[in-house]
């Protein structure tokens, strides 16, 4: 069936089938996002980070904490529980399947779906038919982004609602209501994943874009801003008020954890964009340059340029550096290098093109050089130092994914020699050596990597031997680690806590002396070792 091209919400990832092999450039385009969602979204425990406090909050709404989900390391609420109650809803349903963890980490493929789909939609909105896929293709091709889209953490929802409610506003001259539901949709959606944050930028980006420039002052876009208010006000007022109603002094302490313009991060933000936004921010710098006449005149760069300094304004006025805030800026970033890479000069995508192929075929020579090496031995350097990282010396081998791996190398060797460089090709063949390259280390690397990160032996075998697991106070112990003991043993342990209540103390102990002053009636009951760590944790019962 052949759609309609003028159709909002179909075909907006394609471009005009005027020639053959257009249909299968879809298919592998839509195959391509596919393995990039999956690939490393499960088989692995919970890492320190993000994860540890997202899975702790998750297991928090599993066991009746709907309102404010709180890791067990937390004593404020610091995001809102939207993503959380979705991890929840999806770990519920497969747990019988896969672990929890596993199960809620399957969640950020719908979330990132939905985000690919709105920033093919929006360019294509912006820059016309045919561009909506290479601005997906820009997106993921983010090095910054890869890993953090397959970690459990809030802001991958929030990254959704932002695209969400940028696709309302670049849609809000043509087709006003529709435009209001996605902007309404999009505020709800990051207020309730991201908090205050995220409302701001889009409420900033939304009203300034009429104070600078005449065109957006119209009663359409008025129209537009009035709706999408009223739509995103259940998002915006139920669940404060509940929480407010209910646990108040959790949302006085939520409100009061905000804090903004009490510091200047610009520098930071600035510095980790320029790797974390390649190749989607020189592509954009020079679009900017090369359309310099034209920036000011055309909502294509107006909305763009608009919500990259919003955003950029109110992130680095926040108190918390976290380079996961950066992922908001790859919208506008990619949506303006979309329309630039057409006008790149050929040098310029020959050589973007020649270094992308350089990196990642070294890239897949290495992961392939680091496996073959620790089944074979062979080259012993190469064995002795992965032996080193791995923290074992364990053998994986497994014949379906062996199969995988030669796939995803053929598909990288594939794409060199079958594509002419274009302009266009220099983008595409740099998503796909980004996303064969994250896919083959996830496939070939991933058992030993989650060796040397997974506390989940560690801690079950401590719960073993812990008869009474009502209390337990920790010297040493960081959030991370207390919320993974609340995860794995369901024990909500403390810091440096009161140890006259309680039985059993854990204690990670630094050096020889690094001992806490402990009374003779406490005994020794459990001493082990994380691979690859030289210091002890060490389990002490009262008698």
């Amino acid at each position: 069936m052949r759609f309609q091209l003028e159709h909002d919400w179909q075909d907006n990832m394609a471009t005009p089938r005027s020639r053959l092999g257009e249909r299968a450039k879809i298919h592998s385009f839509v195959v391509l996002c596919i393995i990039w969602v999956f690939a490393g979204l499960f088989g692995h425990a919970p890492w320190k980070g993000y994860e540890t406090q997202s899975i702790s909050a998750i297991h928090a709404v599993l066991n009746g904490h709907i309102l404010a989900p709180m890791a067990a390391s937390e004593d404020t609420l610091i995001n809102p529980p939207l993503y959380y109650w979705t991890g929840a809803i999806l770990g519920k349903l497969l747990t019988p399947l896969i672990s929890l963890h596993d199960a809620s980490r399957m969640i950020n493929a719908l979330w990132m779906g939905l985000t690919i789909l709105m920033i093919g939609m929006l360019n294509r909105e912006l820059w016309g038919t045919g561009f909506g896929r290479q601005a997906a293709l820009i997106f993921i091709g983010s090095v910054g982004l890869i890993f953090n889209v397959h970690t459990l953490m809030p802001g991958i929802a929030t990254l959704t609602g932002l695209t969400m409610a940028f696709y309302g506003l670049a849609l809000s001259k043509r087709r006003p209501f529709r435009s209001a539901l996605l902007l309404g949709f999009g505020l709800g959606i990051s207020f309730l994943s991201g908090g205050i944050m995220p409302f701001l930028i889009l409420i900033l980006s939304s009203l300034l874009l009429p104070m600078l420039f005449q065109v957006w002052r119209t009663r359409r876009y008025a129209l537009v801003l009035s709706l999408s208010l009223l739509v995103s006000l259940p998002f915006l007022i139920v669940w404060p008020a509940l929480l407010w109603w209910h646990q108040h002094d959790i949302f006085m302490r939520w409100i009061n954890h905000f804090q903004l313009f009490q510091t200047q991060n610009f520098i930071f933000y600035v510095k980790n964009l320029s790797w974390f936004a390649w190749p989607a921010l020189p592509l954009a710098v020079w679009g900017l340059w090369k359309f310099r006449g034209k920036i000011w005149s055309q909502t294509r760069f107006q909305l763009p340029i608009i919500f990259f300094v919003s955003a950029l304004i109110l992130t680095s006025s926040c108190a918390t550096k976290n380079q996961t805030f950066l992922m908001p800026f790859l919208i506008p970033l990619s949506t303006i290098a979309a329309g630039s890479i057409e006008n790149l000069r050929r040098g310029a995508a020959s050589a973007l093109n020649w270094f992308g192929i350089i990196l990642f075929s070294t890239i897949l020579f290495l992961i392939w050089l680091g496996w073959n090496a620790m089944l074979t031995g062979f080259p012993k350097k190469t064995y002795e130092r992965m032996q080193f990282l791995a923290q074992t010396n364990e053998s994986h081998f497994n014949i379906f994914i062996l199969t995988i791996a030669i796939l995803l190398t053929l598909v990288w060797i594939f794409s060199l020699v079958k594509t002419r460089i274009t302009n266009r090709s220099c983008t595409t063949n740099w998503s796909i050596g980004l996303t064969v390259s994250w896919a083959l280390l996830m496939a070939l690397w991933l058992p030993w990597i989650n060796h040397k990160k997974d506390f989940s032996p560690l801690f079950l075998s401590m719960g073993k031997v812990m008869q009474d697991k009502a209390c337990l106070t920790t010297h040493n112990i960081n959030n991370a680690q207390i919320d993974l003991i609340d995860y794995y043993l369901n024990i909500k342990a403390s810091k440096e806590g009161d140890r006259g209540n309680c039985n059993y103390l854990l204690i990670y102990q630094l050096h020889k002396k690094d001992l806490p002053p402990i009374s003779e009636n406490w005994k020794l009951v459990w001493n082990e070792k994380q691979p690859g760590d030289k210091n002890n944790y060490k389990l002490f019962y009262k008698e």
